[in-house]
């Protein structure tokens, strides 16, 4: 075997050069091999970013394949090159080392193909959606994923140019992504792609947009750039253009849908409502169509939008005319057909509207069919129609204008009510129970007629609100004078007939009853027999003449006799109202103490003075009144005197009216107006508010029996206003009193002086002339003016919305300076007339006390220790006393009576601070008195009940609070409750309604408005400056429903709310209101008065804007943050 194998390798040495031979010669051609596959491998390796992952992986496995196979061959090489002793076993063959890296690397580039290969494939369907299909938002998300999946890779795969490149590809087009947002907007039209197509130059290859794919777009990004300019103008033309496009689309759509909006009126058709909403919308649109004609993409729409301004021109002139239509249909409706009377009254006017009614009311059921505003301006002729109906209307309104005017110069006073109100008396003229609601706003003092139960068409007399009546010596039958002008003209001289014959019968009566005054009786039943006035006028002309005579016939003057004769009546008239007497009698008796104290004081003056002649001037000055039975006329037999003017008495009939306390500024008042009413001028009082400017002026006209009327100015009272007013107060004599006349308007003031001017030239004219009647010309009238007519003014200077008189209206008035008035003496006479024997001290303990108040207590907003306020005090202490009587405990010491009217009226107006100074000046004041509050327990009881039932937590101070809000209803018919937000306000007067509504078994209501939700002409009303027609407004509104009394609104509380700031600039319209004189005075002349169950209350969170004038006038409860506690609200 040793030898076989010897042979075997002495062979193999013989043969080995040439084996050798062969294997170096094939190693070269493998090493060749091998040098040119690495060298291609290091070149042309795929790792560009141009190439796809597919083919990239697809020439990775070509290369894979050629590197294994190499590294095959040369493995075996290597193992024949050892086997030849080529080489010795273990050297290492550098080009397998390379190879083997390169396969290495192979992997890993494999592995970044790999991994680009979704992101890749994911590109590829990014580019070939089809471009009318592509989202740009989703489009961008979609970039922003891949960008994302990208970012998250291993970083050996981020060192790779394929990785680099195919991100940045993707950045790229998300830059692009603006671009596709612009391209894809609605705002390019079919239009707008031709343009762009053919500044790109793709007119061949873009030739169909359903072909289009986001890849043709990316492939374009270059040809983009290079004419950006001009597709950018391309694109903003089509955003200019689109605008328009939605601009016209939105008008389209808003008028194809709107529908006017109709309301029920009266069940006889439906009426169109609201028409701000439609001109508002309309002349919008307009405004807007103008500004598009100057835009440069008009030209597109022109003869859209020219269709468009045609139609809205017509809706704005159509409804412009409408609005008049309809307005002055309502109106003439409500005359028409309210009263069969109008037909016969107006029968030419009457058939005209009831044509021109049949056609507007046809039309009217038109548009209730199609309520389209494009379809009611497209009915036939519609304009046409509509200015026919105008000019008709125009034409009847003025004729039923001309009408009521003709009435009104027939009996004036009817300038004092309204057009619908005067309509329904003319209407129902032979009706008298319907007319009676009317009277209180035409006389002074007539609340009703007296009618004849047998016959109710004789009218037997009239009675005032408190029941005084006046029986008249000639009854009126409305038989015999059906014409109301006739028999209310007949009414108006019978009233002051009778008062001036019963005067004629009282004086020479009273003179008996002076001669024996111990005949109580014999003086009651003579108080009872005449009118409060008369009774009055008959102590004043029994006065004037007793001193007279003393004056006269008296070598040595002594009114010694007089001052005696007054004193021991007035000592009769104290012991009288003392006792428990019938409401009119107690009147009465309040009246005159109030004279008697006066012509006590008058006399005394008179006496320290030594006045010893009728000549002397301290006389002459006083207000004198003389009764001369010889004059045939009744009605001038009485003569009022002072200084050198004289006057008749007007025998107007007052009522049972408030009497003034006369003090010396009273007393210096009268002499100034008489005087410049001697020589015909107006009078003008003026200063701060509650020195009694306006109740001055009223106790003037009633002392000289005339029927003065209190009109509240504010800037709705225009020149016309004034004027239908002045016409009114020329006709009747009465006496106009102008409350705050300078918040009208400066440029009327000047037009009313005017208008003064004239009636004033009038009356000096007739007096010299020695005439009764002279004609002028006023807001063109011919009119005829009364000599007993007057023009008085009140100003209050310095407030917010205050105009300047100018100098030709301030030469037409006396001005007077009203000051502030003696408090001690008036507060004397008013408690000595509620029957307190110690007024005299009380009122010198009472006065000072106010000034200490107003001195030492904090300055707040809602405090006033004025005169109104010293009034409402003196009233309460007269009602408690009042009561005391009734209940016969009038043995009480009357201190304590002042202290607990005193208590009742300010502990609620107070803030807490001050409780304690008030309790402390009044134990200085009034010491050792006390004060009893009275118990109110079935109330107190009550509200705790209806608390309770309203979940609310119920606390003495609140409770408290609701029980002073009671009193002062009691005591005020102007309220304000004051106090910040949370603080159980508006709890306190519902709960407390509430509760008096169960007490009392009635179901009372409150009308809560918001004063500055709405304007001020929504809130009182305004007067149509082209018809003069009259609107309500809401709380005129409210007002008249109550007085109108159809569903028995006078019988059960009535509270008007105002929630919300006062400030002057509406609330100084309800000055009068809030007053003495109850009366809301309206622009067209007609006077509403507040019914004694109206409550007007105020909600307020301060009074930092309102004037002195309002608080003054109101009654006051403070609620403060304690009256209901955080942990009440918690609870």
């Amino acid at each position: 075997m040793n030898d076989v194998l010897k042979q075997k390798e002495r062979v193999m040495e013989t043969k080995l050069d040439t084996i050798q031979e062969k294997v170096k010669v094939e190693a070269q051609t493998i090493d060749t091999k091998t040098k040119e596959l690495l060298e291609d491998w290091s070149t042309k390796k795929p790792i560009g970013g141009d190439l796809k992952p597919r083919d990239a992986i697809r020439q990775l496995a070509l290369y894979e394949t050629k590197l294994n196979e190499q590294l095959e061959k040369r493995t075996v090489l290597n193992k024949a090159k050892q086997s030849v002793k080529m080489q010795e076993s273990g050297q290492v063959d550098h080009f397998e080392k390379r190879i083997r890296a390169d396969l290495a690397e192979l992997e890993e580039i494999r592995n970044v193909w790999k991994s680009l290969e979704n992101v890749c494939n994911r590109l590829e369907e990014l580019k070939d959606i089809q471009w009318l299909t592509v989202q740009p938002k989703k489009l961008k998300t979609n970039l922003e994923e891949l960008l994302t999946s990208m970012t998250a890779m291993v970083s050996s795969v981020k060192n790779y140019h394929s990785y680099g490149a195919v991100k940045s590809n993707i950045e790229n087009y998300l830059k692009m992504i603006p671009f596709i947002n612009e391209l894809k907007s609605e705002a390019l039209k079919d239009r707008h792609w031709k343009d762009m197509v053919k500044t790109l130059d793709l007119t061949m290859t873009w030739n169909n947009m359903a072909d289009l794919t986001l890849r043709d777009i990316w492939d374009q990004v270059d040809n983009f750039k290079k004419n950006e300019n001009l597709l950018r103008d391309i694109m903003i033309n089509a955003q200019g253009e689109k605008a328009l496009e939605e601009f016209l689309k939105q008008i389209s759509e808003q008028w194809k849908v709107y529908q006017l909006e109709l309301i029920d009126y009266q069940k006889k058709c439906k009426v169109i409502k609201s028409w701000d909403d439609l001109f508002t919308k309309a002349k919008e649109n307009l405004s807007n169509i103008l500004s598009m004609k100057l835009s440069p993409y008009f030209k597109a729409f022109e003869a859209e939008t020219l269709s468009w301004e045609d139609k809205l021109n017509r809706i704005i002139n159509i409804f412009d005319i409408w609005i008049d239509v309809q307005r002055r249909w309502v109106y003439l409706e409500g005359i028409f057909t309210s009263s069969t009377d109008i037909a016969q009254l107006l029968p030419n006017e009457s058939q005209k509207f009831q044509s021109v009614a049949n056609e507007f009311v046809g039309l009217l059921k038109k548009v209730e069919k199609s309520p389209l505003v494009l379809d009611v301006i497209a009915i036939p002729n519609v304009q046409k129609l509509l200015e026919r109906l105008a000019d008709s209307l125009t034409k009847i309104q003025k004729a039923l204008g001309e009408y009521l005017e003709r009435q009104r110069a027939a009996f004036p006073r009817f300038y004092f009510i309204g057009d619908e109100d005067l309509l329904e008396m003319i209407g129902n003229s032979n009706n008298l129970l319907r007319l009676q609601k009317h009277f209180k706003k035409m006389f002074a003092g007539v609340n009703s007629l007296i009618i004849n139960e047998e016959d109710p068409t004789i009218i037997e007399g009239v009675q005032s609100k408190e029941g005084e009546e006046v029986k008249f010596f000639n009854q009126i039958s409305i038989k015999q004078h059906p014409n109301i002008n006739d028999w209310l003209s007949r009414v108006e001289k019978e009233i002051s007939l009778t008062l001036a014959k019963l005067l004629a019968q009282s004086i020479p009566q009273l003179t008996a009853i002076q001669n024996n005054l111990t005949d109580t009786q014999g003086f009651i039943n003579w108080l009872d027999q005449y009118q409060a006035q008369l009774v009055v006028l008959a102590f004043q002309v029994s006065w004037s003449e007793n001193i007279e005579r003393l004056l006269v016939f008296g070598k040595n003057v002594d009114l010694q006799p007089a001052l005696r004769q007054i004193e021991s009546t007035l000592g009769m008239l104290a012991d009288l109202v003392l006792a428990d007497q019938p409401t009119v009698r107690r009147r009465k008796l309040e009246h005159l103490i109030i004279e008697h104290v006066h012509k006590r004081d008058v006399t005394r003056a008179l006496i320290d003075k030594k006045v010893d002649s009728a000549s002397n001037f301290e006389w002459l000055a006083q207000m004198r009144l003389y009764f001369e039975p010889s004059n045939q006329n009744v009605l001038e037999q009485l003569k009022l005197r002072m200084a050198n003017a004289e006057f008749h008495y007007g025998f107007e009939y007052l009522g049972l009216q408030d009497r003034l306390v006369q003090t010396p500024l009273t007393d210096r008042c009268f002499l100034t107006m008489t005087q410049a009413l001697h020589a015909k001028f107006g009078g003008s009082p003026f200063g701060p508010a509650g020195t009694g400017k306006t109740e001055s002026v009223k106790a003037l006209g009633n002392a000289l029996g005339r029927f003065v009327l209190v009109f509240n100015c504010d800037e709705a009272f225009d020149f016309q206003a004034m004027g239908r007013i002045f016409v009114g107060l020329c006709q009747v004599g009465a006496w106009g009193c102008f409350d705050e006349f300078n918040r009208l308007e400066e440029r009327m003031l000047s037009a009313v002086s005017q208008q003064i001017q004239t009636i004033q030239e009038a009356l000096r004219q007739q007096s010299s002339a020695n005439k009764s009647t002279l004609k002028i010309e006023i807001v063109g009238k011919t009119i005829t003016v009364n000599s007993n007519m007057a023009i008085f003014i009140t100003m209050n200077p310095g407030y917010a919305g205050r105009s300047n008189l100018p100098d030709n209206l301030k030469s037409l008035f006396r001005s007077l300076a009203m000051t502030v008035p003696d408090k001690v003496l008036i507060a004397q006479v008013m408690l000595y007339s509620q029957g307190f024997r110690d007024a005299e001290i009380l009122s010198k303990k009472i006065v000072p006390l106010f000034t200490l108040l107003s001195e030492q207590l904090s300055n707040q907003s809602h405090y006033d220790f004025g005169l109104r306020s010293l009034k409402s005090v003196l009233v309460m202490a007269g009602n408690i006393k009042r009561e005391k009587i009734k209940n016969n405990t009038q043995d009480e010491d009357e201190q304590e009576i002042v202290i607990q009217a005193i208590m009742d009226s300010f502990v609620p107006r107070l803030v807490a601070d001050d409780l304690v100074l008030l309790n402390s000046l009044l134990n200085d004041v009034f010491p050792n008195a006390k004060y009893n509050r009275p118990s109110m327990t079935r109330l107190r009881e009550e509200i705790e009940n209806v608390a309770k039932e309203m979940f609310l937590v119920c606390e003495t101070l609140w409770v408290e609070k609701v029980l002073q809000l009671y009193q002062i209803t009691n005591l005020n018919h102007g309220l304000m409750f004051v106090g910040p937000t949370c603080c159980g306000k508006t709890m306190a007067w519902r709960v407390l309604l509430t509760a008096l509504n169960r007490i009392e078994n009635s179901d009372g209501q409150a009308h809560i408005i918001d004063p500055k939700a709405i304007s001020k002409d929504d809130l009182y009303g305004y007067m149509d400056q082209n018809t003069r027609e009259w609107t309500d407004g809401l709380f005129t509104h409210i007002l008249r429903k109550i007085i109108d009394n159809l569903r028995g609104e006078l019988s059960k509380r009535q509270w008007i709310i105002f929630d919300g700031d006062v400030d002057p600039e509406w609330v100084e319209n309800l000055n009068s209101v809030l007053d003495d004189n109850k009366l809301l005075t309206l622009p067209n002349g007609e006077r509403l008065a507040l019914p004694p169950n109206v409550r007007v209350m105020f909600e307020v969170q301060d009074l930092r804007h309102a004037t002195l004038a309002t608080v003054s006038r109101t009654g006051m409860v403070w609620f403060n943050q304690e009256t209901v506690t955080s942990a009440m609200l918690l609870q």
